[in-house]
């Protein structure tokens, strides 16, 4: 085991073990099933849904038997990326862990400490003897990765709790009291082809070494998203030579800023000078437009095998214009609070398939009119463009609440154990409490977990020192809920 000498033990145990676990979204049977079967082995009372969804009960410890419950919460899937040069199956591969200095990485793919830490959290937690707290209802969700069906399909007439404790937030020091909302947009562009005729030469444009992120906690530092720079560099060429596009893909999940993208474009051979003068042009502007966010942008022109069909050259048109007008980025601040983003949209995914073209997105929004409004730029581009538009997985927003209870418990604890007050705040990405909050009327959230970074990308990592700096304080925070 590659974490066992670091504390808190228990928890990387879990951590590690899970690991093993293929569990992207949509593919949570098996880690489900392992919890559930140890669940069984400590004789604790839980509830496997056909979501694969989990509710396991304990109760409170001697002198906490009869305190309100509390509801721990996170989910079982992960986002499931790789660098290309990777081989690695997300179905049947366990995550290759390594510890490099005070973090946890994974070889090149993604780590899934979004969320398997707080899974690992709670199991710690069921097992335990020694650490007092109320009676705990542990609801561990599945899909919230990709649309949060598993929350939306739980029977929520099985809790009793009215206290959550959800931790699925990545920054030490910070409580987090609301989340944003999102949906996903599904734009589909109807394509015509032809024969490439006197477009006879291939050439393959990748746009690649980007850092990526979350799509929602990531957004504000406007790094670079692969899908968008392709439409940038298409729409620079196309402007010194006429171009057929012959396929374009990009990015491997809508919740994740794309981190590399391609097309294939058929040239007439008597304009290869002009393409590659224009490209050759363009490309430096690129590379020095986001020399901050994405020091390591790569922009490569080769040849390729010839197209057997392109795009029309209208087309051809209309997707380099959707992918230009397409909201993608920070669309407005908060108000509310400082340097928070309030709506943003990701092009995250770009598929190429005989019929049509599919570009998928991501809006977000710090309250459902926030997240509505960007959906009716996309639909009112759909229209323009004659795109076919569906809005689908939306998740409501949790309002931010900067009086809950609980939010204000636990504050006060942190000032007691650590000296200082902890940051409040709330976040752009999208937390299950928002669906918990509205099937569950007058539910108190708070959120919080250790410090993780570049989440959804294959450079996420997880401290190992906070990881136990905010186990220490989550089991002296239950042991003051009585």
């Amino acid at each position: 085991m590659i974490l066992s000498n670091y504390e808190p033990k228990r928890v990387f145990h879990h951590f590690e073990a899970i690991s093993q676990i293929p569990r992207g979204s949509g593919n949570e049977k098996a880690v489900s099933d392992y919890i559930a079967a140890f669940a069984k082995n400590l004789g604790l009372k839980h509830i496997q849904d056909s979501y694969h969804n989990l509710i396991i009960f304990k109760a409170g410890t001697t002198g906490y038997e009869n305190s309100p419950p509390v509801i721990l919460q996170g989910h079982l899937d992960m986002v499931c990326e790789k660098n290309a040069h990777i081989v690695h199956d997300f179905l049947v591969d366990p995550i290759k862990l390594y510890v490099d200095g005070d973090y946890i990485r994974a070889k090149g793919t993604t780590l899934g400490a979004d969320n398997g830490i707080a899974v690992a959290y709670c199991m710690a937690l069921l097992e335990a003897t020694d650490i007092a707290h109320p009676p705990l209802e542990v609801v561990l969700t599945s899909d919230e990765e990709a649309g949060m069906s598993g929350a939306k399909n739980l029977d929520f007439s099985l809790l009793k709790a009215r206290k959550m404790v959800n931790l699925d937030s990545g920054r030490a020091g910070a409580f987090v009291a609301g989340s944003a909302a999102g949906t996903t947009a599904e734009y589909e562009l109807p394509v015509k082809w032809e024969a490439p005729g006197a477009y006879t030469s291939t050439y393959a444009l990748t746009v690649s070494g980007l850092h990526g992120g979350h799509s929602g906690g990531d957004i504000h530092l406007e790094r670079g998203n692969a899908i968008r720079i392709l439409a940038i560099m298409l729409n620079e060429i196309s402007k010194k030579a006429e171009i057929r596009i012959s396929k374009v893909g990009g990015g491997m999940k809508v919740n994740a800023i794309p981190r590399e993208a391609w097309a294939h474009i058929a040239i007439d051979p008597t304009h290869k000078a002009c393409v590659l003068e224009a490209f050759e042009a363009y490309k430096p502007v690129m590379k020095s437009f986001f020399r901050v966010a994405d020091a390591d942008l790569e922009l490569e022109l080769k040849p390729a095998d010839p197209a057997k069909k392109v795009l029309t050259g209208p087309c051809g048109k209309n997707l380099i214009a959707s992918l230009l007008l397409l909201p993608n980025g920070v669309q407005s601040m908060s108000r509310d609070i400082e340097k928070l983003t309030a709506a943003s949209s990701n092009i995250g995914v770009l598929e190429t398939f005989e019929e049509t073209i599919k570009i998928s997105c991501m809006p977000r929004g710090a309250s459902n009119e926030h997240t509505l409004q960007v959906e009716d730029k996309i639909s009112a581009l759909a229209d323009l463009a004659g795109a076919k538009y569906s809005f689908l997985q939306r998740s409501p927003a949790w309002a931010f609440n900067p009086d809950s209870g609980i939010l204000k418990a636990f504050t006060s604890y942190y000032e007691k154990t650590h000296g200082d007050k902890p940051m409040v705040t709330a976040i752009h990405g999208g937390l299950e409490c928002g669906i918990f909050s509205e099937e569950l009327p007058g539910i108190d959230i708070v959120s919080f977990g250790p410090n993780m970074h570049d989440l959804h990308t294959p450079e996420e990592r997880l401290s190992i020192s906070s990881t136990d700096e905010t186990w220490v304080f989550l089991c002296g925070a239950l042991g003051e809920m009585k």
